[in-house]
């Protein structure tokens, strides 16, 4: 154990860098509208909490428990915009600024704190960081429970690997089998990918240990399967709903097209943005570079946790099902700031100020580019709606799950049928898409639909990947046999047009 930075300084740089964060994360927070994915998130905060652990599993494909927490959270700040995506917000800084602190806690000395102030600094400005802080959904509280499993699988191998006085260990082992048992389960509960992660946490410490520690094998395995049965003992709870999740996602035509030259856009979200990856490549390598000549069996614990994970979904979804999405390693963003940090902090001292200052332009400009960027306007396309419908007004609406946006921004107004019916609509005869409530439309919908059209002169449509949910463009070839398309405003992914019979048109 070695001596750290004096307390006031280093309280003083956290904080610093803390808000520094945090205002980097506030601005539009509220001036975007929600996008699809997080009206569902204010949608299942809304249900009661029995329909939320009980009947939502059966067709959603993520675990409640975010939910649950976001149900908590706008109990008590309300469901606007902005108090939606404050809980990310709020894990987005606490992981910032965690990574020095858990330094700190850990005793690891002046230059580590120093090098995890540098990796709280970048992950600060790492635009993916601040492009998920701003989302509600579970991705920035799963980094941050991410950050803590590693920190603590990170902890539990240097306490098995640096024999003390007498071969026992020269740190007790059982704070961090204990966080990481807690940690790890986190990362379970909040996104059922988690097990990937989980799986390169528990190889990587295995290959580190068994490869490059020696000490007492029996202790090792003990420390490194009591972390394990603990992280599943507490998420065991969640294992009979993952497997009816697994029953309902096996039936589903997913959307998601996986080739594995899209394995790169994983990397894309950890180092940031596409600006960045060889840059973070380059600090990354020299980190681990460092690593293996100083802190091998670390070598081969990060080597794992930052492969397998990516690997493995990958493979997953070759052979079985399409479900990699590069959303999904958020988690191993702070890792990889942590790693380039190092990279930084090993090269030459007349080096160190251009590749750091290079590293912060280029994030200040991936940053820019996010606050500029055009996201789905369902707030403003809807409002739209809302203000020119006239009385008599037919208002179509799908798929079904645009009924999420819809319910959040258009409490008033003209009434939505949604097709093939509201959501969730289960068990159709017919193909599923994204999830086992919002199914495709089929050739049976038509009839309804004629009849729905029958005598109107005004047709509102409401439609969201139209090219996922109706291939065949049978609603669009239904609604041209009888209407003229007038107007279409596009709201980058979703759409409301108008279309208007003969009889309407002046």
């Amino acid at each position: 154990m070695r001596d750290g930075m004096r307390r006031a300084h280093f309280l003083l740089l956290c904080g610093a860098v803390g808000l520094f964060a945090l205002l980097l994360r506030l601005p539009t927070l509220s001036s975007r509208s929600l996008w699809l994915d997080e009206t569902y998130s204010a949608w299942f905060a809304g249900l009661p909490l029995h329909a939320l652990w009980t009947d939502v599993p059966l067709y959603e494909t993520h675990p409640p428990f975010y939910y649950t927490l976001l149900k908590g959270w706008s109990g008590l700040f309300g469901a606007t915009e902005a108090a939606l995506r404050s809980l990310c917000v709020l894990a987005s800084v606490l992981t910032v600024v965690l990574i020095p602190v858990c330094a700190r806690v850990a005793r690891l000395g002046a230059r580590a704190e120093r090098i995890a102030l540098l990796a709280a600094l970048l992950l600060s400005v790492n635009a993916n960081s601040i492009v998920f802080a701003q989302q509600a959904r579970p991705y920035a509280i799963h980094a941050l429970a991410g950050m803590l499993a590693v920190f603590c699988s990170c902890m539990l191998v240097l306490a098995l690997s640096t024999p003390g006085a007498h071969g026992t260990p020269q740190r007790r082992p059982w704070p961090w089998i204990a966080g990481l048992a807690l940690s790890a389960s986190l990362v379970l509960w909040l996104h059922n990918t988690g097990i990937f992660a989980a799986f390169g946490i528990w190889t990587g410490m295995g290959a580190g240990l068994l490869l490059a520690s020696p000490g007492p094998r029996g202790r090792q395995a003990l420390a490194v399967g009591l972390a394990g049965l603990g992280a599943l003992l507490l998420w065991s709870p969640f294992v009979p709903m993952l497997l009816r999740q697994s029953a309902a996602m096996d039936q589903l035509s997913y959307w998601i097209r996986f080739s594995p030259g899209k394995i790169t856009s994983a990397w894309t979200v950890m180092s940031g943005a596409r600006v960045m990856h060889y840059p973070m490549m380059a600090l990354v390598l020299l980190a681990f570079g460092w690593l293996w000549k100083r802190a091998r069996p670390h070598f081969w614990l990060l080597a794992c946790t930052m492969l397998l994970p990516v690997l493995a979904l990958g493979a997953y979804s070759l052979v079985l099902k399409p479900v990699f999405l590069a959303r999904l390693f958020e988690w191993l963003a702070p890792l990889t700031m942590v790693l380039a940090a190092l990279g930084i902090a090993v090269l030459r001292p007349a080096w160190r100020p251009p590749a750091l200052a290079a590293v912060l332009a280029l994030s200040a400009w991936s940053v820019l580019a996010f606050y500029r960027a055009d996201t789905e306007d369902w707030r403003g396309m809807l409002a739209r709606l809302q203000h020119d419908a006239r009385p008599g007004d037919l208002v179509l609406a799908f798929p079904n799950e645009v009924q999420m946006p819809v319910t959040y921004y258009m409490k008033q107004g003209p009434a939505v049928t949604y097709l093939p019916a509201p959501f969730p609509a289960r068990g159709l005869p017919r193909r599923y898409t994204g999830n086992a409530g919002a199914p495709d439309i089929a050739p049976e919908d038509i009839p309804r639909l004629r009849a729905l059209l029958w005598g109107r002169q005004r047709v509102w449509l409401i439609e969201r990947r139209a090219d996922l949910y109706d291939p065949d463009g049978l609603v669009m070839k239904e609604l041209a046999r009888c209407c003229r398309l007038q107007r279409k405003a596009a709201g980058n992914g979703a759409n409301i047009s108008l279309y208007e019979t003969a009889a309407a048109q002046p």
